[in-house]
C-alpha cells in the first residue's frame, strides 16, 4: 500500500501545475497593467477595448486547459499505482485464505473499477478547474466581499488602470496597490453550483485527497470481502493530533472497530483501550470525538486477518511517536507539541505563498510599494520557518513555498 507521505508528494506535483496556472494569471494582469501606465492618457483609452479583447485572455485560457490535460492524465496514472500497490498488500491474505488471487494487470473488473473511479475524479476536475468557474474574492464599494468571475477580474484590471493613469501617476500607482492586493490575497478561487469559493489549489488538493481516500476504500472493502478480513489496521502519521494518537498502528477486530466509530472507545487485538475522546477544560462543554477519516483526519483503517498481519509497529515504536509529539519545543517564548509545530509550519508556508503572489503582482505591474511591502514579508516569514525547523527538529518543506514565477528583489528592511 502506498504511504501517506507518497500519496501527498504526487498530489502536490498536481496541485502545483496549479500553482504555476494561478502566477501565470497574476503575471498577465500585472504586465497589462504595467503595459498601461507606460502609456498617455489618450492612447490608454483608445486601446482600452484592444486590450480587453487581445491575446492575453485567450493565453489565459489556453494555459489552464494545457495544465488541465497534463492533471487527468497523472490522475490516471496515480490511481492506477495505487491500486496496484493496495492489491499487492492484500495478497498475503488471498494466500492465506486459499483464495484465488489476480494480478492487477490480469484483473478486468479491478481495472474497469479503477477506471471508472479515475474518469470521475477527472470529471470532477475538469468542473473545478474550468475557466469561467475561476476568478476571485475581494470586496465591492460597499465592503462586502463577493468573488468576481476571471474574465470580469481581467476586464477591471484593465479599466481600473485606464481610468487611473488620466488622474496622473499618484493616483495610478493608489488606485492599482488597492486593486492588486484585494486579487493577490485573494489568489485564484473556484466556484461551485451552491456559490461557495475556495481557493483552486486548496480545491484540487482536497478534491484529489479524497477521490484516492474513495479509490482506498472501495478497493480494499472489495478484497477483504474476498478473503473474509476479520479486522483492520490503523495507519501511522509521524505527529498525529492527540485524539487519534492511541488508535493510530493498532489492529481492532471488526466489531470493535466498529464501536470505536459509533463510540469512540473500544479495545484493540492484543487488549489496550483506546479512547478517541477530546478532554475539554472544565464549562467547555461535553467531551467529542472524531472518527477515523473525519474532519481533515488522514487516517486510513486497512482490512487484516487478524494473527496473520504483523502490526507494521511495535507497541515501542508507536509510545516513542506519542512521546517526541509531547515533548515537543518551545518557540519565540511558547511551548508545542510536534503536531502544533506542523500546524504552524503549514500557516507559514501558506502566508509565504500568498506574499509571493503579491510580489509578483507588484513587480510585473511596476507597482513598486506592493513589491516591497511582500518581498519584506517574504523574508520575514522565511527567516522565521528556518528558525522554526532549525528549533523543532520539523523537515522542511521549501518545496511547499515555492511559486514558480517569484523572483526576489533587494529591499531594505
Amino acid at each position: 500500500m502506498l504511504s501517506d507521505e507518497a500519496i501527498d508528494k504526487v498530489i502536490e506535483r498536481l496541485v502545483n501545475r496549479i500553482e504555476q496556472g494561478n502566477d501565470y494569471i497574476l503575471g498577465k494582469i500585472g504586465s497589462k497593467i504595467d503595459e498601461i501606465g507606460t502609456l498617455q492618457p489618450t492612447q490608454a483609452i483608445q486601446l482600452q477595448q484592444m486590450l480587453k479583447y487581445g491575446g492575453d485572455y485567450n493565453k489565459i485560457v489556453k494555459k489552464l486547459a494545457e495544465i488541465t490535460k497534463l492533471n487527468k492524465r497523472d490522475i490516471e496514472k496515480i490511481f492506477k499505482e495505487v491500486a496496484k500497490s493496495n492489491h499487492q498488500f492484500a495478497k498475503k491474505f488471498y494466500d492465506y485464505r486459499n483464495v484465488k488471487y489476480i494480478p492487477y494487470d490480469d484483473n478486468a473488473p479491478l481495472k474497469k473499477q479503477v477506471d471508472a473511479l479515475a474518469k470521475i475524479t477527472n470529471d470532477k476536475y475538469t468542473e473545478i478547474a474550468r475557466s469561467k468557474a475561476l476568478g476571485f474574492s475581494v470586496r465591492n464599494k460597499k465592503g462586502k466581499v463577493i468573488f468576481k468571475g476571471l474574465k470580469e477580474i481581467y476586464d477591471e484590471a484593465i479599466d481600473t488602470a485606464v481610468m487611473s493613469i488620466a488622474q496622473g501617476k499618484s493616483t495610478f500607482n493608489q488606485e492599482i496597490y488597492k486593486f492588486l492586493k484585494s486579487i493577490g490575497e485573494s489568489g485564484v478561487k473556484t466556484l461551485d453550483y451552491n456559490g461557495r469559493t475556495m481557493r483552486l489549489d486548496s480545491a484540487m488538493r482536497m478534491h484529489l485527497s479524497d477521490a484516492i481516500m474513495q479509490l482506498n476504500d472501495e478497493q480494499v472493502i472489495a478484497e477483504a470481502q474476498d478473503y473474509d478480513a476479520d479486522g483492520v489496521e490503523i495507519s501511522v502519521h509521524a505527529f498525529p493530533a492527540v485524539d487519534h494518537e492511541l488508535a493510530q498502528g493498532r489492529q481492532f477486530s471488526n466489531d470493535e472497530f466498529e464501536k470505536l466509530q459509533e463510540d469512540g472507545i473500544a479495545t484493540t487485538y492484543d487488549g489496550i483501550e483506546v479512547d478517541m475522546h477530546i478532554p475539554l477544560k472544565s464549562g467547555e462543554g461535553p467531551e467529542y470525538f472524531r472518527q477515523i477519516r473525519q474532519y481533515n483526519c488522514k487516517h486510513h483503517a486497512r482490512p487484516i486477518v487478524l494473527g496473520v498481519s504483523s502490526p507494521v509497529y511495535s507497541k515501542k515504536e508507536l509510545q516513542d511517536i506519542i512521546d517526541r509529539n509531547h515533548k515537543g519545543f518551545k518557540f519565540e517564548g511558547k511551548h508545542y507539541t510536534m503536531y502544533e509545530g506542523k500546524q504552524l509550519q503549514r500557516r507559514i508556508e501558506t502566508a509565504v505563498r500568498k506574499n509571493k503572489d503579491l510580489q509578483i503582482l507588484g513587480r510585473t505591474s511596476g507597482n513598486e510599494k506592493l513589491a516591497t511591502e511582500s518581498q519584506i514579508k517574504i523574508n520575514q516569514l522565511t527567516k522565521k520557518y528556518k528558525d522554526l525547523c532549525k528549533t523543532s527538529g520539523l523537515h522542511s518543506y521549501t518545496d511547499r513555498m515555492r511559486v514558480s514565477d517569484y523572483k526576489p528583489i533587494k529591499v531594505v528592511e
